[in-house]
């Protein structure tokens, strides 16, 4: 979806979808396995994460869904812990069936990270080494966006780093045109051999008739890696991009420039 085509549908949006059983389940169940080269983009933030040069000692995970980013991180770094938040009850109780294992180390909360309570109720447990979100906050309006970059650097130690795995905005419809074949021929090809296998025709179908869509509210990547810069991370960057995907962040400096009022 283009920018303007996001904003001509920012009213009426309603992310609570994602509150519904069934329709968690749908994209646990199915849509997620088909999600293009998403074990590229997991590698991807684990490079950056690694690149700290230390280990992980905690982190957070904005909208964890059912946990999958702070699996990886676990494995990775078993002796870490972790907060994983998320509004959707039925992702949070996936997520503690799938991190059993972990569950000494986990603190996980149904929270709703565009309320402002949010932060003072995270920021208890912080800060964090590591703070990374998955498909999640592009379902805020911009203003909205910015200030949860705007407090993900304020929950950062010095010198940790923030990954965002996102759903950005194409910059023409002709792009958007090309990423939905490129997600729709992904879910095909993720389901062939299955009994309950569709035709390509009726997984486009669903894909754009989704009752998910309507609740995305896009933005470029170049955009945010820019709000991004002006908060003050270093290293911004897009580290992984293909058509409306994207795995992008930056680092809190270890020292913040003074102030000028100072």
């Amino acid at each position: 979806m283009t920018e303007s085509t996001a904003q001509e549908n920012r009213i009426g949006t309603d992310a609570t979808v994602w509150k519904k059983a069934a329709l968690v389940e749908r994209y646990l169940g199915r849509v997620r396995k088909g999600v293009p080269m998403a074990e590229a983009q997991i590698d991807v933030m684990m490079r950056v994460i690694e690149g700290r040069g230390q280990p992980v000692e905690n982190f957070l995970d904005l909208g964890c869904g059912d946990g999958i980013l702070a699996a990886t991180i676990l494995t990775e770094y078993p002796e870490a812990s972790g907060v994983l938040v998320d509004f959707s009850t039925p992702m949070i109780q996936a997520a503690l069936r799938n991190l059993k294992e972990y569950s000494h180390a986990l603190h996980l909360t149904t929270l709703d990270y565009s309320e402002p309570s949010w932060f003072d109720m995270v920021a208890a447990r912080g800060p964090f080494d590591v703070i990374v979100s998955g498909y999640s906050i592009h379902h805020q309006p911009d203003a909205k966006k910015q200030q949860i970059y705007a407090d993900v650097f304020d929950l950062l130690k010095p010198g940790g780093v923030f990954v965002n795995m996102e759903h950005v905005a194409s910059s023409t419809p002709w792009v958007e045109a090309r990423h939905d074949d490129f997600f729709i021929d992904s879910l095909w090809a993720s389901q062939v051999g299955s009994e309950d296998a569709k035709s390509r025709e009726e997984i486009a179908a669903a894909y754009h008739v989704r009752e998910d869509k309507a609740a995305n509210q896009l933005t470029s990547v170049e955009r945010q890696c820019a709000w991004l810069r002006q908060i003050g991370f270093q290293d911004v960057d897009c580290y992984f991009k293909a058509f409306e995907l994207a795995v992008f962040g930056g680092r809190r400096p270890f020292e913040l420039p003074e102030r000028e009022d100072a």
